[in-house]
């Protein structure tokens, strides 16, 4: 039995020593009590006798290294659970890769957790991989944007040369006929943009920037900025809230993004003389934003699938409600990024109501992000593109 025994450990030592990722198990003391050879020899650059028995703290020149390895193991230690996290790391050659570091904890048969097993895999692939996709996804966007950047151009150069044509009845021609041809590049720009965000955060490369700002001025300035298009139908826009300021933080960005989406499907889908309500609603521990309509609703049937991918509504799509169902796709996925949710209460015939919850944090290394109090050109342009689809 006892033959068996060490002749089976050998087998797991040939076995843990052929396996090219880094593996070491150490006590919660910070002594290495095993590793295989890939470890030692590679990444430190020491033999295995040099590396049992060891403290962690003699063998790591690399103080960063070290103090996020020693936080990580604390962690393991007080959660008692595994812990994943990547970084730089130089190896004993001096080259510098990307790992994924995962720390197990080992428990005695009382449940105290006595050691600490980690495995860093060398993952500097993947991350040429997500560079190369996230290049890939600007080049697109870019591709995208040319050519209609150059439409927008012209049908601006020729608005320039005949706004003082004396032929009233040829200048209107031309005004109508481009005022199509700009809606309906805005349309494809607004169509090709969501399209590409939605691949790209659904593979994980979309960048998050949150930052600390007053959700409740935010939304407010927002709603300043649309209230031009809420005459195509004659809506009533009101901002309600019950708090005069709320500082969250969160991605301006994005969630900008998915108020003028729920704003703009509010008043597209809303009947002539309806009303736009928007809120923003303390509730102590998160957000509620919500932009609540007046318009023709959505059957109980279709509710559940109104945030997938690619799903319309068929009693929404209407002559001045087209669309291939990535919007609201999207819109979820943006309000994730940001570690909330969006949920949905309609009636059809009587109007529906979107509410976005966000969690009540703020990052405390953060300053107070100011950067929303105006209007710029940026900002109108996005306006302007997310209304696209609501003409007469």
């Amino acid at each position: 039995m006892q033959v068996d025994y060490k002749y089976s450990n050998e087998i797991l030592e040939s076995l843990l020593d052929s396996i090219p990722e880094y593996i070491f198990y150490r006590d919660i003391n910070g002594k290495n009590l095993y590793c295989n050879r890939s470890y030692a020899e590679e990444f430190l650059g020491r033999r295995k006798s040099e590396v049992i028995d060891k403290s962690y703290k003699d063998l790591i020149d690399d103080k960063k290294l070290y103090n996020i390895g020693r936080i990580k193991d604390y962690e393991v230690i007080n959660r008692k659970q595994n812990v994943v996290y990547e970084m730089y790391v130089k190896k004993a050659n001096g080259s510098t890769i990307f790992v994924e570091i995962t720390k197990i904890p080992f428990l005695d048969d009382n449940g105290d957790i006595v050691g600490i097993l980690g495995i860093i895999k060398d993952i500097s692939y993947k991350k040429e991989i997500d560079k190369l996709r996230k290049s890939f996804f600007a080049n697109i966007k870019h591709e995208f944007r040319t050519p209609l950047n150059m439409i927008f151009s012209s049908i601006q150069l020729f608005n320039n040369k005949h706004k003082d044509c004396d032929c009233c009845a040829c200048n209107k021609c031309f005004t109508d006929i481009l005022k199509l041809i700009n809606i309906n590049s805005l349309r494809i720009l607004k169509l090709s943009n969501n399209f590409i965000d939605l691949t790209s955060i659904q593979g994980g490369y979309s960048d998050f920037n949150p930052r600390n700002n007053d959700i409740v001025s935010f939304t407010e300035l927002i709603c300043d900025k649309i209230n031009m298009y809420r005459k195509f139908k004659d809506i009533t826009l009101v901002f309600d809230t019950n708090v005069e300021e709320k500082i969250i933080s969160f991605d301006t960005d994005k969630i900008e993004r998915v108020i003028l989406n729920l704003i703009s499907n509010a008043i597209k889908f809303n009947n002539y003389g309806g009303r736009v309500t928007v809120s923003v609603l303390d509730k102590i521990n998160y957000i509620e934003i919500s932009v609540e309509d007046t318009g023709i609703g959505i059957s109980e049937d279709k509710i559940d699938t109104i945030f997938d991918s690619f799903s319309c509504v068929e009693e929404r799509l209407t002559k001045v409600s087209e669309g291939v169902g990535i919007g609201l796709a999207l819109c979820k996925l943006l309000v994730e990024m940001n570690g909330g949710k969006i949920k949905i209460k309609s009636e059809l015939g009587k109007g529906s109501e979107f509410t976005i919850v966000l969690p009540n944090i703020i990052n405390e290394n953060e300053e107070l992000d100011i950067s929303y109090d105006k209007i710029d050109r940026n900002s109108l342009e996005r306006i302007k593109m997310e209304f696209s689809d609501i003409y007469s």
